[in-house]
């Protein structure tokens, strides 16, 4: 009877978690297949702030939809400031705005998004000629200095004698694009520079950042009668960057086509693009502070986050991690628990080796065991010299637990000299589990002798290894960060586990005497 509501309450388990799932996939638009696309981001903008006791206010350009780009669960951190959003007709850029009425010392504020990006090519209209007057050829929204007219940094009314030199007398609309492509990507060189320069300044010195050279095309553009516009945004890539990238846009054919000269991209634009203004924009803008940085963090997903509130992708990405971590604990405790009930393997206790494999996920395996090892060959040879002088437990607890940290800092120091980085990302966590393991092997030693005490060490290090490279499969992290709700089906098949009453397996070993024996009894 007791197994039929186990079976019952695991099934009930298991048909929650599969709700749950569904419910996510079909309500979120959400796709179950992990490796759905290598272009998909999660991208943290952090601000750091300085007040100087006024009031103060900070913009930022937020991104927006488009063909190329997918934007999921925005979260924005505000800090206690007031926050709202604005969209500029003339641009179409989603402006989001942090104020304070009396900002005073540091404060951090930061904005968290997915991104799923695509690639674009597109085909320029070979048929298309120059307007002889661009002022009437085009819509009314295009006739403005964001997109046609001269403006401060792009002045193109200056730069049209100088383009007859570029294009000659071309009037084809693609061959005019091409010219002024080829003439910016082999006369003007590329230098790296703090505020760009302005397209008359990048035309007499024939040296400009992405910036520079983006201004120069879209003077050049303008010039010949072709609506063109600044676009900003940033190259995806995985980690910390403050570096933003900036390229151009020609209306043609009644479409906006990219041209990024510098990294040589003609009317296409790659998956690792990102888009967050358009126009010649700064992207961040800011009033009566000290000092303002920021950085962007950039990490690449395997799986589309889900696009509803509860989903663990709205959390901050400092959070995420260790959410990434929190979500291995009962995978791990599954793992213990099939190997102790089903294969008799001796460990110390449940939470040591699921402990000691999350420990070791932070430096190498064969680092993480040496100094697992050496650590506790040494604590214990101190534990029995404690043992002889009758320390009382917590002192002795305490000046093993100092042992360990000296340990470890010598570690840490030879690591560093013969070249094993991994020695350094060791932490207050494995210290603890190390002092732990070193007290429960002595006390085991006392009362089972050495042998249980060396065997049980080995289980628990054997049990800890599994778990490592169990907990190390992409596909488990991914799912169970997806779908939190696969917490259930562990819990089903714990339950499940709890009802075992068969032999296990390392007891088929210790048995085979006896069991050859009934044999030939019979």
């Amino acid at each position: 009877m007791n197994n039929r509501k186990v079976y019952l309450i695991s099934l009930f388990l298991i048909l929650l978690a599969g709700a749950l799932v569904s419910a996510k996939i079909i309500h979120g638009g959400h796709s179950v297949e992990h490796s759905y696309s290598p272009h998909l981001w999660r991208i943290s903008v952090i601000m750091n702030l300085s007040g100087q006791g006024t009031r103060a206010k900070v913009r930022l350009t937020l991104p927006r939809e488009n063909p190329r780009q997918t934007i999921y669960n925005e979260h924005f951190e505000n800090g206690e400031m007031v926050f709202y959003i604005r969209e500029r007709a003339i641009t179409g850029n989603r402006i989001g705005f942090w104020r304070s009425e009396l900002l005073d010392g540091f404060k951090s504020i930061q904005y968290t998004f997915s991104a799923q990006l695509r690639s674009q090519s597109y085909v320029i209209p070979q048929e298309l000629q120059l307007p002889k007057d661009p002022l009437k050829a085009y819509p009314a929204d295009l006739v403005h200095p964001m997109t046609l007219l001269s403006s401060e940094f792009i002045q193109s009314d200056l730069l049209k004698p100088h383009l007859k030199k570029v294009i000659g007398r071309e009037k084809k609309v693609y061959k005019v694009v091409q010219k002024i492509y080829d003439y910016i990507r082999g006369n003007v060189e590329y230098r790296s520079e703090k505020g760009s320069k302005d397209a008359r300044a990048t035309l007499d010195k024939l040296t400009a950042d992405c910036g520079g050279q983006a201004r120069l095309f879209v003077a050049l553009s303008r010039a010949a009668g072709i609506p063109s516009r600044i676009v900003g945004g940033i190259i995806t890539a995985g980690g910390v960057k403050n570096t933003t990238h900036v390229w151009a846009e020609n209306f043609i054919g009644g479409q906006w086509i990219p041209f990024d000269v510098v990294n040589d991209y003609y009317a296409t634009l790659p998956a690792h693009y990102l888009e967050l203004y358009r126009g010649d924009y700064s992207l961040i803008k800011h009033t009566g502070l000290k000092k303002l940085e920021y950085f962007f963090i950039v990490g690449e997903e395997k799986m589309p986050p889900l696009d509803n509130p509860w989903s663990l992708y709205i959390l901050p990405t400092h959070f995420q991690a260790m959410v990434k971590v929190l979500l291995q604990i009962p995978v791990g405790a599954f793992v213990v628990a099939f190997c102790r009930t089903i294969i008799g393997i001796q460990t110390f206790g449940t939470f040591t080796p699921i402990l000691l494999s999350l420990a070791l996920r932070q430096v190498s395996l064969e680092v993480g065991l040496l100094c697992l090892g050496s650590v506790i060959f040494v604590g214990w040879l101190l534990r029995k010299v404690l043992d002889h002088l009758k320390i009382l437990v917590i002192p002795r607890l305490s000046i093993v637990l100092t042992m360990v940290v000296i340990m470890v800092l010598v570690m840490m120091i030879l690591g560093f000299h013969f070249g094993y980085q991994q020695v350094l990302n060791i932490s207050l966590f494995p210290m603890v589990i190390m002092t732990w393991m070193i007290e429960r092997f002595s006390v085991l030693e006392i009362e089972d002798g050495t042998k249980n005490a060396l065997k049980t060490l080995l289980g628990s290090t054997v049990v800890s290894i599994v778990t490592y490279y169990i907990l190390g499969i992409t596909v488990i992290r991914t799912y169970l960060f997806a779908f939190p709700e696969l917490l259930f089906v562990i819990m089903a098949f714990l339950l499940i586990l709890g009802r075992y009453t068969g032999i296990r397996i390392v007891e088929l070993w210790r048995f085979k005497e006896l069991k050859k024996n009934l044999g030939e009894a019979r």
